[in-house]
């Protein structure tokens, strides 16, 4: 409340009852969205170097998914399972669920899997997510970024700066304590694939919700989970326009464990999901 504002209710409070009661109804009345705003006032978790300005989030409210922002990425077979759009969904708890589940018939097994994926492209910035993995093995689950040049041809001399790099901000793997890692890819998924990585981090200490963040600059890129750093690298670095992709994948004996014997249950059962309370982007001024 400003002080000027201070003055006029003391100067009023001088006057009548009457006049005190009908100014003690007015300053009630009057809507706080001021004082609340700033209080809820998003800020990134992280200090930047320079002066950051919040250029796009989702908080998951509502009760379905902002499809004006977002679109479905890589619908169909892939890997064990098939992505579907159904896999992904807000709670009306204020969060985004991509459900992992398994469907049995007769004939055979499907398992279950979901990608969405920014309608906008987005380059250099301060990523954050707060995420919570539950996701079980057999399936791994990710925040990330992803270039739109990857079907090219590539060759042998690499150029991530025109092309683009994969920047997996937090892939959450449910083996050897439960983890999580940062992962570089660039000059396609071929003979010239180029790749670098933080391997594991902070096995066994990721349970429940956790903030998943990234610098990426002109310099490089710099990870963090929970504001502290995690991992840094100064190669392979794009100054190309990327997606934002939340996602799962089923993958049986992969990096990420075997597929339980009898699946995930079904889409109501299913208890392997990842849950995303917001994606906000801050980038320079």
């Amino acid at each position: 409340m400003s002080k000027t504002f201070s003055m006029k209710k003391r100067l009023v409070c001088q006057n009548t009852s009457g006049i005190v009661l009908v100014a003690f109804v007015f300053i009630a009345l009057l809507p706080q969205t001021g004082c609340r705003g700033n209080r809820q006032k998003t800020e990134p978790l992280v200090d930047l170097p320079g002066k950051y300005a919040l250029t796009f989030r989702d908080e998951f409210n509502g009760e379905a998914l902002d499809t004006s922002v977002w679109g479905f990425h890589n619908l169909g077979k892939r890997r064990s399972a098939v992505n579907l759009k159904e896999a992904c969904l807000l709670n009306g708890k204020g969060e985004l669920e991509i459900r992992n589940w398994t469907v049995i018939s007769e004939h055979d097994t499907i398992h279950h899997a979901g990608m969405i994926e920014t309608k906008n492209d987005f380059a250099f910035g301060y990523y954050e997510s707060r995420i919570k993995f539950n996701i079980e093995t057999g399936t791994w689950g990710a925040f990330w970024i992803m270039y739109n040049n990857f079907r090219k041809a590539f060759q042998e001399i690499d150029n991530p700066k025109d092309d683009g790099t994969e920047i997996d901000i937090i892939e959450f793997v449910p083996v050897d304590g439960r983890y999580g890692c940062h992962n570089l890819h660039w000059n396609g998924y071929g003979e010239f694939h180029r790749k670098a990585g933080s391997g594991p981090r902070m096995n066994g200490s990721l349970e429940g919700y956790h903030i998943y963040s990234l610098l990426w600059t002109t310099e490089g890129y710099i990870f963090y989970i929970d504001g502290h750093e995690s991992w840094r690298y100064d190669k392979g670095i794009s100054h190309a326009p990327e997606k934002i992709i939340l996602s799962t994948e089923i993958q049986d004996g992969g990096w990420a464990g075997n597929i339980p014997e009898g699946g995930y249950g079904t889409f109501d059962q299913t208890r392997n999901i990842m849950f995303v309370d917001y994606v906000r982007v801050f980038q320079k001024k």
